[in-house]
């Protein structure tokens, strides 16, 4: 996970301020794809100002986004958190920057209030699963979520029926321990206002 400093690529991770609001939702909402949900105006306001979402820019410009929110599935009458997701531009994919990301907005909500993190993955989607499993440590439970034809429509892929189904998947705590401490090892403070890294070569 730890970029290396091989490449003089600076990006910064800081979380989203009423300042930059707008250009993270246009971002959110141009960066959607068939596996993500698109949050609305009002909820992404309040995400921003519970400072649930970060974002990682480059020279001043957004390029990355990443929030974890209170969980709404209601799956049970526990109190959760949801890894609400992650957008990243495609020409930084595939060089540590997204399980950073995700593991510095997982820690900065967790440690403000420990509840268990859940995620939700389109059956479709293996890279979103690669992430959440392989990377952030998640495990797929046996439960599921199923949107109907008439729930988001216009949004996600869907079955014949007109259905979306999405794996629901659990953050164990040794897991959530260890993305904290990793962040530590490399020097990273997740409650700093701003976080300097520099990605590692392609």
């Amino acid at each position: 996970m730890k970029p290396s400093a091989r490449t003089p690529e600076a990006l910064v991770i800081t979380p989203v301020t009423n300042v930059t609001r707008n250009t993270a939702f246009e971002f959110h909402r141009s960066h959607l794809g068939e596996f993500m949900l698109p949050v609305t105006s009002t909820a992404f306001q309040q995400i921003v100002k519970a400072r649930q979402m970060v974002v990682v820019e480059r020279q001043g410009e957004i390029v990355g986004l990443c929030y974890v929110k209170p969980d709404g599935k209601e799956l049970d009458t526990v109190s959760r958190w949801e890894f609400g997701g992650l957008h990243l531009s495609p020409a930084l994919r595939g060089r540590g920057l997204g399980t950073l990301l995700s593991s510095v907005a997982i820690t900065a909500v967790t440690r403000a209030d420990p509840k268990p993190v859940m995620g939700y993955v389109h059956q479709d989607n293996p890279a979103g699963m690669g992430l959440l499993v392989h990377r952030l440590g998640f495990v797929v439970t046996d439960q599921k979520v199923r949107l109907g034809p008439d729930d988001a429509p216009g949004h996600l892929r869907r079955d014949s029926a007109g259905c979306a189904t999405a794996h629901v998947l659990r953050l164990p705590d040794a897991a959530r321990a260890r993305l904290s401490d990793d962040l530590e090892r490399i020097g990273l403070d997740s409650d700093s206002p701003s976080v300097p890294v520099t990605l590692r070569s392609e």
